[in-house]
C-alpha cells in the first residue's frame, strides 16, 4: 500500500487553491469596496460643504460687498469649525480678504498626496443678485475622510477574512466528507480486493448515484472485464499448451511429411514421416546441412520457381512434384509451401501417387472405348484436332475422315440380344483395324458408329480404295451362336482441308452429314460430303425455326376428311388432319413437316393444339346435336410421356366432348416400340372410353402378331392397298383377309384410299363398312365440311349396283 505525503493529498491541495483563490478574491472585494465608499465618502462631504456654503451665503455677500477683512476673517474661522473644512479663502474685487487653514488636521494616507481640489462659491451683491462682488473658495479636509475609510477598510477587512475563512472551512469540510473520505474507502476496498474470487467495490453511503458510485461501477465493470481477459488469456495458454502437445504429437507421428527450411534452403526440421517419404535415415544423412533442393527432385527447377514464388508473394503456393527413386518409379509429391518469417518456409508433403496413377488411368479411360478398347468420341476429336493443327500448316498436305455405321443393328440387337450384339461389334472393331496403318486411328463414337482418321491421304481415289478395302473387310458373316449373321455398312466420308477448313468439329459434322445422306439412300453406300448436304441442313434448320414460330403465332388449322358408313350410307364421322398455313408458302401439307416435327420433338406440342381445336369442335357439334366422331393422329413421339392419358381425358372433360367421340389414330411404330409403357398406356386411354385406331394397317411385317396383344378399336387399311384392289387381284386378296381377319376379332375396317364407285362396291362385298378417300372428299376446312354432310346419302345411291 502507498503512503502518501500529506502536501500531495486531495484536501491539502484543494484547501491551497481555496486560500489563493479566498486570498485574491478578498483582495480584489476589499480595494473595490475601499474606491466605492471612499468616492461615496467625498461625494457627502462635499454636499454638507455645499449646504454649508448655502448657510453663510448672505454674510458673505455682505462682506465681499463691503469688502469687510474683518467680518471675512470671522465667517472664514466659523466655516473652519466645521472638522470637514481644511482651509478657506474669501475674495472680493480680485482681492483677498481672507486665508484660513487648519492646523490641527490629521496627515493623509500619502505625504504627497495633492490637496483636495477646493470647492469654489460666487458671492452676489446683496443688492443686485446678478452683480458677483466675490468668492469664497472651501478646502475639503481629505485627511479627516480617508482616515474614516481607513477605520471602514479595517472593519471590513476583518469581516471579509472571517466571512473567507469559514467559507474554506466548510468547503474543506465537504471536500473531506464527500471526496477524500469516499476515496480513501475506495481506495482501502481497491487494495484489499480479489477480483478472480468474486470481489468488488461497494459505493460509500450516499454515492449510489453521484460520480463516485458510477466511478465504483466503473471499476466493478473493469474488474469484470480484467477477469475475463485473465480467464481468456489462462484458457488461450492451456489451449496454446494443448495445441504444441498436439502439434508436437501431429509432427512425429502424422503420415504427412513436414519440414522447415532456412532462407538459404537448408532443412532445418523435419518429422520421421518427411524422413520416410524422402528414404532419410541418421545412417546416410551427411554430416552436412541438407538443401531441400538435392533431395533427387525430378524438376528441381520447378521446385525452386515455387520456392522463390512462396518467398516473394509472402503466401502459402503448392504443387505436384516428382521424386526420383533407385530402381523404382517415381514417387509423386503434394507440396504445400507456407512462409513463417524471417525468409523461413514451412513445408507439407504427401504421397499422391496412387491418385497420379488413378487420374491417369482415368485420362486413357476418358479416350477409350471399354467395349472394344479403341479410342472413343473424345480420343477422336483431341485426334482429329491434333491432325488440323498439323495440316493446318503451310506446305502440308491434308487427310480423310471415316465414319461407319452398320444398317440396321438395332435388329441384331432385339433378336439376339445386347450380349451377342457386342461380339459383333468387337469383331467388328478387329476387323476395322486391320484395314488401316499404325499412323492411323480408328474410334467407336457409340452404338454401332466407328471413325477412321486417315493421316496423309487426302486424294478421292484413295480413299475410296480404303472405304471399299472396309466393306470387303465386314462382308463375309459374323458367326452368333453358331448361326451366321450378314451386316451391311455404310460409310460418311469428309477430306480436310477441303471440305472443311473450320477445325475438327466442323469435319466430323460434315462426315456424320455424309453418313446420314448415304443411309437415308438406303444404306450400304460410300457417300462423300457434299456442300449440298450443308445446304439442305441450313433449309432443315430454317424450316424448324419456322414450326417454332408457327407454333407461337397460331398458323395451323385442322382439315376434316369424312369417314362414311357404306351400310347406313351415312357420314359418320371424320379424320382431324393438320395443315401449316404459312404467310408466304400457303398452305403446307404435313408430309412437308410432320417428320421434321417428329424429330426435332415439335410434335408434341402440335399434338396437343391439334386435340385441343378436336376436342372444341366436338363440343360444337354436341351443342348442335351432330352426331360424328372425330379421330386425331397421334405421334410415336408423344406415346407415353408427351399424351398422359390424365391429360387427354382432362381436355376431354374441359370441352364437354364425350371420350367416345374423340379417336386415336396410331400407326404399327408405336406398338413395335417400348412394348410395356406402350401396352399400359392404350389400357388407360381405353379404360377412359377414348376409341383406338390403328392406321396404314398392312404396311409393318409385324401387324398380324402384335394384333394379339394390342387391344384396338379399329383398323385403317393402308390406301396402298386399296388403291389397286380393282385390277390387282393380289391386292384384292390380301384386303379381303385383313377384313376377314379383323371380323374374327370383333374389330371394325375403315378402308383408307377410297378413290372411285367400284372401290365402294368391291368393300361392300367384302364386308367393309367403313370408308375414307378422295371418292367421297378431300379433307375439307370445317365450313366446307358442313355443306359436304347431305352429299352423302346421294353419292352412295349412285355407287349401289342396279
Amino acid at each position: 500500500m502507498h503512503k502518501l505525503s500529506w502536501h500531495r493529498s486531495i484536501l491539502f491541495r484543494t484547501a491551497s487553491v481555496l486560500v489563493v483563490l479566498f486570498l485574491f478574491l478578498g483582495v480584489f472585494a476589499l480595494t473595490v469596496t475601499f474606491k466605492l465608499n471612499q468616492s461615496r465618502a467625498e461625494e457627502e462631504s462635499i454636499a454638507r460643504l455645499d449646504q454649508l456654503l448655502d448657510t453663510v451665503e448672505s454674510t458673505a455677500s455682505v462682506a465681499c460687498f463691503a469688502k469687510d477683512d474683518v467680518l471675512a476673517t470671522e465667517l472664514a474661522n466659523g466655516l473652519l469649525k466645521n472638522a470637514e473644512v481644511l482651509a478657506v479663502d474669501i475674495f472680493a474685487g480680485g482681492e483677498k480678504l481672507t486665508a484660513r487653514r487648519r492646523t490641527d488636521a490629521p496627515l493623509p494616507m500619502t505625504s504627497d498626496a495633492p490637496d483636495e481640489p477646493p470647492l469654489i462659491r460666487d458671492v452676489f451683491s446683496p443688492f443686485s443678485p446678478n452683480l458677483r462682488v466675490g468668492q469664497i473658495r472651501l478646502t475639503p479636509n481629505r485627511a479627516l475622510i480617508e482616515q474614516s475609510m481607513r477605520s471602514e477598510l479595517r472593519l471590513a477587512t476583518i469581516q471579509t477574512a472571517i466571512e473567507l475563512a469559514l467559507v474554506a472551512l466548510a468547503v474543506v469540510a465537504v471536500v473531506l466528507l464527500q471526496v477524500v473520505r469516499p476515496i480513501k474507502q475506495i481506495s482501502d476496498g481497491l487494495h484489499g480486493m480479489d477480483a478472480t474470487r468474486g470481489d468488488r467495490l461497494t459505493a460509500p453511503s450516499h454515492h449510489k448515484s453521484s460520480e463516485i458510485g458510477f466511478l465504483v461501477e466503473d471499476v466493478n465493470l473493469l474488474a469484470d472485464d480484467l477477469v475475463r481477459a485473465l480467464d481468456k488469456e489462462r484458457n488461450l495458454r492451456i489451449q496454446r499448451e494443448m495445441d504444441e502437445r498436439r502439434y508436437h504429437a501431429i509432427f512425429q507421428n502424422v503420415e504427412t511429411g513436414i519440414f522447415i527450411i532456412d532462407r538459404e534452403g537448408v532443412l532445418i526440421s523435419w518429422n520421421p514421416a518427411f524422413e520416410r517419404l524422402m528414404q532419410l535415415s541418421i545412417a546416410t544423412q551427411p554430416e552436412q546441412p541438407i538443401a531441400l533442393l538435392d533431395l533427387d527432385w525430378k524438376e528441381p527447377i520447378a521446385l525452386a520457381e515455387i520456392l522463390l514464388n512462396c518467398l516473394n508473394s509472402a503466401s502459402s503456393v503448392s504443387r505436384d512434384l516428382a521424386h526420383q527413386r533407385a530402381n523404382e518409379d517415381d514417387i509423386w509429391f503434394s507440396m504445400v509451401l507456407t512462409p513463417i518469417g524471417n525468409g523461413s518456409i514451412q513445408g507439407v508433403i504427401h504421397d499422391i501417387t496412387e491418385h497420379k496413377q488413378a487420374e491417369e488411368s482415368a485420362k486413357r479411360l476418358a479416350v477409350t472405348d471399354p467395349l472394344t478398347g479403341l479410342a472413343n468420341r473424345i480420343g477422336l476429336e483431341r485426334r482429329l484436332a491434333d491432325l488440323v493443327e498439323h495440316y493446318g500448316q503451310p506446305h502440308a498436305f491434308g487427310f480423310s475422315l471415316i465414319l461407319v455405321d452398320f444398317d440396321d443393328f438395332t435388329r441384331i440387337n432385339d433378336s439376339y440380344g445386347l450380349a451377342l450384339g457386342d461380339d459383333i461389334l468387337k469383331e467388328a472393331a478387329s476387323r476395322l483395324s486391320a484395314c488401316i496403318k499404325n499412323t492411323d486411328l480408328i474410334a467407336r463414337l457409340g452404338a454401332d458408329q466407328f471413325a477412321i482418321a486417315l493421316s496423309n491421304i487426302y486424294s478421292g481415289l484413295d480413299i475410296e480404295c480404303v472405304a471399299k478395302r472396309i466393306q470387303q473387310r465386314l462382308q463375309p458373316p459374323f458367326f452368333v451362336t453358331g448361326s451366321p449373321v450378314l451386316l451391311h455398312a455404310s460409310l460418311g466420308i469428309a477430306i480436310y482441308p477441303q471440305d472443311s477448313n473450320e477445325g475438327a468439329s466442323d469435319l466430323l459434322h460434315h462426315a456424320e452429314l455424309a453418313l446420314a445422306h448415304a443411309k437415308d439412300k438406303g444404306g450400304n453406300l460410300i457417300q462423300f460430303f457434299d456442300p449440298l448436304l450443308a445446304l439442305a441442313i441450313e433449309e432443315r434448320r430454317h424450316l424448324e425455326s419456322e414450326l417454332r414460330r408457327a407454333i407461337r403465332e397460331h398458323e395451323f388449322v385442322l382439315y376434316y376428311q369424312p369417314i362414311v358408313d357404306l351400310v347406313e350410307d351415312t357420314l359418320v364421322g371424320a379424320e382431324a388432319l393438320i395443315r401449316w398455313r404459312h404467310p408466304e408458302r400457303g398452305l403446307v401439307p404435313p408430309d412437308d413437316f410432320i417428320p421434321l416435327a417428329e424429330e426435332s420433338g415439335l410434335i408434341g406440342e402440335i399434338g396437343l393444339w391439334a386435340l385441343e381445336v378436336a376436342s372444341e369442335q366436338l363440343a360444337k357439334w354436341r351443342a348442335q346435336a351432330i352426331q360424328l366422331y372425330l379421330s386425331v393422329n397421334v405421334s410415336a413421339r408423344q406415346i407415353p410421356d408427351g399424351l398422359p392419358p390424365e391429360t387427354l381425358f382432362e381436355t376431354a372433360r374441359r370441352h364437354g366432348c364425350a371420350p367416345q367421340s374423340l379417336a386415336l389414330e396410331i400407326t404399327e411404330g408405336v406398338l413395335l416400340s417400348d412394348f410395356g409403357s406402350t401396352a399400359q398406356w392404350l389400357s388407360k386411354i381405353r379404360e377412359q372410353g377414348f376409341p383406338v385406331y390403328l392406321d396404314d394397317f398392312g404396311t409393318g411385317y409385324s401387324s398380324l402378331s402384335y394384333l394379339k396383344r394390342f387391344a384396338v378399336d379399329r383398323l385403317k387399311i393402308d390406301k396402298s392397298f386399296v388403291r389397286d384392289i380393282a385390277t390387282n387381284a393380289s391386292d384384292r386378296a390380301l384386303v379381303e383377309a385383313i377384313i376377314a381377319m379383323a371380323k374374327s376379332l370383333g374389330i371394325e375396317v375403315v378402308a383408307e384410299g377410297v378413290e372411285d364407285a367400284e372401290h365402294v362396291r368391291l368393300l361392300r362385298g367384302m364386308g367393309c363398312r367403313y370408308a375414307q378417300g378422295y371418292f367421297f372428299s378431300r379433307p375439307l376446312p370445317i365450313d366446307a365440311f358442313y355443306a359436304f354432310r347431305d352429299r352423302i346419302p346421294l353419292l352412295l345411291r349412285n355407287t349401289e349396283e342396279h
